[in-house]
């Protein structure tokens, strides 16, 4: 069996006060902001430092509303195979949402927020795990309280 590294990320499934998700369009595709969980950081202080970075939004603006799933896949970090677990939040963004910054250093282009009606859009051109969490959200939203 071959030794694969494992590295822990953490991230951020965004709502707007309309509850419009939050995406980033990354190397081509609609994304989730999301990072490596250092030493120092919560899982839940990740994502929401990750989203604060990623998109320019104010993390004063951002809490942690509850733990979603965790999806796992195989990624290239510092040019060797990894295994990267990522831990997924539901945040609430209580702040303006007109202006973002995206953290181009990271290959982020732009950030959108997507109204439900308009998921098809993001959710044909994005990594499978991201759609998987969408639509596991979708499914379970009603149940989750905000």
């Amino acid at each position: 069996m071959h030794n694969i590294r494992t590295v822990e990320a953490a991230g951020g499934l965004t709502l707007d006060a309309n509850d419009k998700i939050l995406f980033i369009f990354k190397d081509g595709r609609w994304d989730l902001p999301k990072g490596l969980i250092e030493r120092s950081n919560s899982a839940s202080q990740t994502a929401l430092t990750e989203v604060a970075e990623e998109t320019g939004l104010e993390s004063a603006d951002l809490r942690v509303l509850t733990e979603l799933i965790p999806t796992v896949h195989v990624s290239k970090f510092s040019k060797t195979r990894t295994l990267k677990q990522t831990r997924w939040f539901l945040l609430r963004h209580n702040g303006a949402t007109s202006t973002f910054t995206p953290q181009r250093e990271e290959g982020i282009v732009h950030c959108d927020w997507i109204p439900l009606w308009d998921l098809e859009r993001p959710l044909a051109n994005c990594p499978a795990r991201i759609h998987y969490l969408v639509n596991f959200w979708l499914k379970v939203r009603k149940e989750i309280s905000l």
